[in-house]
């Protein structure tokens, strides 16, 4: 539940975007994660002058994770495909659940060098 949530992931919330709303664009700086509840957003990329679609990822899925293993800036953009509701994970939130479960922290990192080394 929402109330569960806001006590174990106290800096973290759930948030509605609407349909085409940028919510990462790349090349910004950034340390959450995003957890799809509800909805659908488009993974994109620039290559250069060429944009990419990358992925469509729904409800279950993640993204942001590659911040956790390459610092600095972000990757790709994400556009919201319909509306949405995410809950984002910010990073003292994050670095806890990390230091506290080991096979979710390898599984992030497996999840992140998967995906960089897709483009």
């Amino acid at each position: 539940s929402a109330l569960h949530a806001g006590k174990v992931f106290p800096h973290s919330a759930l948030w509605f975007f609407p349909k085409d709303h940028r919510l990462i664009e790349q090349g910004d700086p950034g340390e959450e994660v995003f957890i799809i509840i509800s909805g659908a957003v488009i993974i994109t990329k620039m290559f250069g002058d060429a944009g990419a679609e990358l992925a469509t990822l729904k409800a279950g899925e993640l993204f942001g994770e590659i911040a956790l293993v390459k610092k600095g800036s972000r990757t790709a953009s994400v556009i919201v495909a319909e509306d949405s509701r995410i809950f984002r994970l910010v990073q003292e939130d994050m670095a806890y659940l990390l230091k506290e479960n080991a096979a979710l922290a390898q599984h992030l990192r497996t999840l992140a060098e998967q995906r960089l080394s897709r483009g």
